[in-house]
């Protein structure tokens, strides 16, 4: 064997039985990492290219730990953030998952991270709701609300 690519895919749910095809309604963000591993660090199982058993569940560890911390953002589509403060957000994330590899999982010329790659429902964009049409719109799906309840 020689140096080899292998990909990991990380779900916003830190769900490891969510398959990315399974996902694919629009709705589900996704870490895919990309790493160079030297020979002695990966093996060819299952029809894939993956680190060996050690190294694949140090892996899934760190990258169960860096998901869990930042499960109330996924979770509220970073509520607290508008227009382009949604990418600012995004970018920090990413600045600290490489942050996190490099600290707890990379291996000096053994494990390298190659890149990391945002797929899925990554916003780039979310309106601030200031205009007069957005406000209607709010009214109109809290009016709703409301009138279920009281059925």
């Amino acid at each position: 064997m020689a140096i080899a690519l292998v990909k990991e895919m990380f779900n916003e749910f830190n769900d490891p039985d969510l398959t990315y095809i399974e996902s694919r309604d629009g709705n589900t963000e996704w870490f895919k990492l990309s790493f160079l591993a030297d020979d002695k660090y990966h093996t060819y199982k299952d029809g894939k290219r993956q680190f060996i058993e050690k190294y694949n569940d140090e892996l899934n560890d760190v990258m169960s730990n860096f998901l869990n911390k930042y499960q109330k953002e996924f979770e509220s589509s970073f509520i607290d953030e508008n227009e382009f403060e949604v990418l600012d957000r995004t970018k920090e994330i990413a600045k600290d998952l490489k942050e996190t590899l490099d600290k707890e999982f990379l291996i000096p010329d053994g494990i390298v991270l190659f890149s990391i790659d945002l797929v899925g429902s990554w916003q780039a964009f979310k309106s601030s709701g200031k205009s007069d049409l957005e406000k209607r719109f709010y009214q109109n799906i809290s009016e709703h609300v409301k009138e279920q309840h009281e059925k």
